[in-house]
């Protein structure tokens, strides 16, 4: 593609992100910059993951989730030694006296071998645990997979299958079994023209000249719409993504807009939001920017899945599925072997994908929340 101007942009291919990526350790950002062991610690851990990362592009599905785990693993203490946010020293009662060093997983199988030998990979429940999983969150403002609720009762359960579907990069290639809290596709409408008819293709629209702004969500599954009460159903659908706000499912003259992919089995629905007033010599945000995540270059909706308040940041879900199919290849081989069998397994496909998916994109992603977090 070409800017206005006519200057090329490069498509940049793995391993040119991953070269960005070890660019950075000559002269790290944020917190790396100014304290030498958080240097030392940010390049080491790089490094680590580059040749965890590299090591795993030899192997097959028998033994790949493990070193793309622990590659990831290993960049997160790079996150962590480069965020801003968190101080070289603890000084609070309880804190750790290096807060930006991780320690441990930081999840955990609930169930353990048992979950692990259940019905299916989609079906395995994850909580956090003391550790790195639920630092890295907060390090980067992300919900996570609480264990218990604030008076110590066991909070719902998240499985892998529900992570799964909230990584965009595995849509078409989801695990066995029904589709739940999946991520959306955003596009704002900014083009002027008539509504479209409610169940008509759905054109570019702005209602921005009613009061009201305007924006197409794709991937929401055909169950919700084809629902008895579909009007209700997709209100409730989308109160589990929180950061849509005090969205309406309906037009101003009360009509649902929406159609259907046949392709994948999803459909696509027209929201709305009251227009905000407008601050004398402020310019206002995009919708895109105030309502949705950018993730490597698109804006999705993501759910606070279980009873968390936040969604996962798109790096935590990744980690928390490939810490999942890691700990089953290490503790239960004969089980993975089983499940990655491309002739007897409907998970081995979308196994398969995933892990080379992460060979392509976790560079990117590593590279991303550090720019975030430093």
């Amino acid at each position: 593609m070409h800017t206005p101007g006519g200057v090329r942009l490069t498509l940049y291919t793995p391993a040119m992100h991953q070269q960005m990526l070890r660019a950075m350790r000559a002269a790290p950002p944020g917190a790396a910059a100014t304290n030498t062991a958080r240097k030392q610690t940010f390049c080491a851990a790089l490094e680590q993951a580059e040749q965890m990362f590299a090591a795993a592009k030899v192997t097959d599905a028998m033994t790949r989730p493990l070193l793309v785990y622990y590659g990831l693993n290993q960049a997160g203490r790079a996150i962590a030694a480069a965020a801003s946010s968190v101080p070289d020293r603890g000084h609070q009662p309880g804190e750790a006296a290096d807060p930006w060093k991780l320690t441990g997983h930081g999840l955990k199988i609930l169930g353990g071998t048992n979950a692990m030998n259940g019905p299916g990979i989609a079906s395995i429940p994850l909580i956090e645990a003391p550790g790195a999983f639920p630092r890295l969150a907060e390090i980067l403002e992300s919900g996570s997979l609480i264990a218990k609720r604030p008076d110590k009762t066991l909070a719902a359960q998240v499985t892998v299958g529900q992570i799964w579907e909230t990584i965009s990069d595995t849509v078409g290639f989801s695990l066995p079994g029904p589709a739940d809290l999946p991520v959306l596709a955003f596009q704002e409408d900014t083009l002027a023209s008539a509504p479209v008819t409610r169940h008509g293709t759905l054109g570019a629209w702005s209602a921005t000249h009613l009061g009201v702004e305007s924006a197409r969500l794709e991937g929401i599954p055909q169950r919700v719409m084809t629902s008895e009460d579909h009007e209700s159903a997709l209100k409730d659908f989308l109160a589990c993504y929180p950061t849509l706000g005090n969205v309406r499912s309906t037009r101003p003259d009360g009509h649902i807009e929406w159609e259907r992919d046949s392709a994948l089995g999803l459909a696509v629905v027209r929201v709305f939001w009251d227009a905000p007033v407008p601050v004398a010599g402020k310019a206002l945000p995009p919708l895109e920017d105030r309502v949705a995540t950018w993730y490597r270059g698109q804006p999705f909706v993501f759910p606070a899945l279980g009873e968390n308040s936040k969604p996962l940041h798109p790096l935590m879900a990744w980690w928390a599925v490939l810490y999942a199919l890691s700990m089953l290849a290490r503790y239960e081989p004969c089980a993975w072997q089983k499940r990655i069998d491309i002739d007897g397994s409907t998970e081995a496909a979308a196994i398969e994908h995933l892990l080379q998916a992460a060979l392509d994109l976790l560079p990117t992603l590593i590279r991303d929340a550090i720019n975030e977090v430093s």
